[in-house]
């Protein structure tokens, strides 16, 4: 049998190995004396510790494997473009907070754009990062931001901040107006330690801002003027002023606790141009506002471009069904409602809600239901 993997060129295979974890795509050199060479080819690092967690072997292997990947590709002036780092530590707590600074250092110097890099409660987190400016992608996890240089990302159009814990609240908005270019912004589960009375700083308006994927943006002091520029917006626990999104063609609205129907309807009228709307509704429904009174009122974005409609962890509640009639009835161009099922509920229910919803008037003779 023809080798045909072997047939293809190293730019393929080394595309092919970027896939991989970097220890896998290490463990190719084995196969050939050709493939000795094609790793390195490969322009990212993809580094897990917990693989060596999980089977049980020292941690030091695993800092000695990091270091030969990182000597090789210095040894042969092969770039690294990507660094994907995750460091959960180990149960000894042995200190790896100083082999993290040279392994990003190395990886900097060796013309990084783009760094994802996943810490954990032991291990301390080194805002020399910040100092990255060639980045592209910095996406960071699970770490602390306990002090905070300035900053300047001339080139970083995608930032991801999860789990992130920062010591005064100013450095998220310091962060965000370093990244004059920024298209992609994600907040989540940000704490903040301390308030600062005495910051005056505004959110610089980011034009050039195409998607924003927010939580709670109370706790984090996230204007939504801002990111008015996006077309893709995902929301949690977005209350208060909402400015109009002039772009915005695709929302998703993420209900923890309760529901504002009437916030809800008044929310749309901001969005002109929306095309797709996602909700997803509380596991728990702790509260409801009717909307009722404004039944009468239909927004600008559902007799135009809208198209699509889902709502996820429907529990069949009566103002979710009326929310849902209410689209099918005004939407003039609707093609797509999808209703994905509350899992509380049972087979009969389920079948009782979806012949109703069958049920109601469509203004768009093309409108389909789905039920998931």
């Amino acid at each position: 049998m023809d080798d045909r993997i072997s047939m293809l060129s190293d730019d393929i295979l080394s595309h092919i190995l970027s896939f991989l974890p970097t220890e896998d795509a290490f463990t190719t050199t084995l196969l050939s004396k050709r493939w000795n060479q094609i790793w390195l080819l490969v322009p990212n690092l993809n580094i897990n510790d917990q693989r060596f967690i999980n089977r049980g072997k020292p941690y030091f292997r695993f800092r000695d494997m990091v270091y030969s990947l990182i000597c090789a590709k210095i040894k042969h002036r092969q770039p690294i473009k990507k660094f994907c780092l995750k460091c959960h530590g180990n149960s000894t707590n042995e200190p790896l907070e100083d082999e993290v600074v040279e392994w990003l250092m190395a990886a900097e110097n060796y013309g990084m754009e783009h760094l994802e890099f996943q810490g954990s409660d032991t291990l301390k987190f080194y805002n020399f990062i910040f100092g990255f400016s060639n980045l592209v992608v910095l996406k960071l996890k699970a770490i602390h931001v306990n002090y905070f240089l300035p900053v300047d990302f001339p080139s970083l159009k995608t930032l991801h901040l999860n789990n992130v814990f920062i010591y005064e609240h100013w450095f998220l908005r310091e962060l965000v107006n370093s990244c004059p270019i920024l298209e992609d912004f994600q907040a989540k589960n940000i704490s903040v330690g301390y308030w600062s009375e005495n910051y005056n700083g505004r959110f610089k308006r980011l034009t050039n801002l195409v998607r924003a994927d927010i939580a709670d943006l109370n706790s984090c002091d996230v204007p939504l003027e801002a990111f008015s520029n996006v077309q893709f917006l995902r929301a949690e626990e977005m209350f208060g002023h909402v400015p109009v999104f002039r772009n915005l063609n695709h929302v998703e609205l993420v209900f923890q606790r309760n529901v504002d129907w009437c916030w809800v309807f008044g929310v749309l009228e901001k969005f002109p141009k929306l095309r797709i709307l996602v909700l997803e509704m509380p596991q728990l429904l702790t509260s409801v506002r009717s909307f009722i009174s404004i039944l009468s009122v239909s927004p600008e974005c559902l007799s135009s471009k809208f198209k699509e409609c889902t709502i996820t962890n429907y529990g069949g509640q009566k103002y979710e069904l009326q929310f849902a009639q209410y689209i099918m009835l005004n939407s003039t161009n609707l093609q797509r409602m999808t209703i994905y099922n509350s899992s509380s509920m049972n087979h009969e229910e389920k079948l009782a809600m979806q012949m109703e919803l069958l049920s109601f008037p469509r203004s768009s003779a093309s409108c389909q239901i789905y039920f998931k």
